[in-house]
């Protein structure tokens, strides 16, 4: 696969509209990552520069350069939609939300035990922990209050 690709990006983008695509954007690596190439390949270098330069195949530079040829700028965003959908809607999310807010000293456990018996949805812990970090909750390891300590202990604490 050697010799210069037939690849004619100039038709469908200058580079101008490239490098101020690539100043504006703040997004996935993905598409940025993906703008590089173009870019590197239409200043003059060969697709495989740009994939030894990105440490990635030739092919997927190659297959990169064909959408953007055909497709534009367009044919460089990245079309994955982002995973399996949650199995609580965004209502059942507001809902745990204004629970979770008025119930104080829930474990991960309590919550976990909350959607399974509100929502009848069964989620690991670790997913528990996932959904309550979106809904802006941070748990904390709990720590022991002893009882025989006064209840002015912060206050004598201070004096000293």
């Amino acid at each position: 696969m050697s010799g210069k690709s037939k690849i004619n990006l100039e038709e469908k983008i200058t580079k101008e509209e490239l490098n101020e695509e690539m100043s504006r954007y703040v997004g996935p690596y993905r598409y940025y990552q993906r703008l590089i190439a173009i870019k590197f390949i239409m200043d003059g270098n060969t697709i495989k520069d740009a994939s030894d330069l990105l440490n990635l195949s030739y092919q997927t530079v190659h297959r990169w350069a064909k959408k953007c040829e055909n497709e534009g700028l367009e044919g460089l965003k990245p079309s994955f939609g982002g995973g399996r959908p949650s199995k609580l809607s965004y209502e059942e999310l507001v809902k745990l939300d204004k629970i979770i807010e008025n119930t104080p000293n829930l474990s991960m456990k309590d919550v976990q035990l909350l959607v399974k018996e509100k929502f009848d949805v069964d989620y690991s812990l670790k997913q528990i922990g996932i959904i309550t970090r979106k809904l802006g909750y941070n748990y904390s390891k709990a720590y022991p209050i002893f009882k025989k300590s006064p209840e002015n202990a912060a206050e004598q604490l201070k004096k000293t």
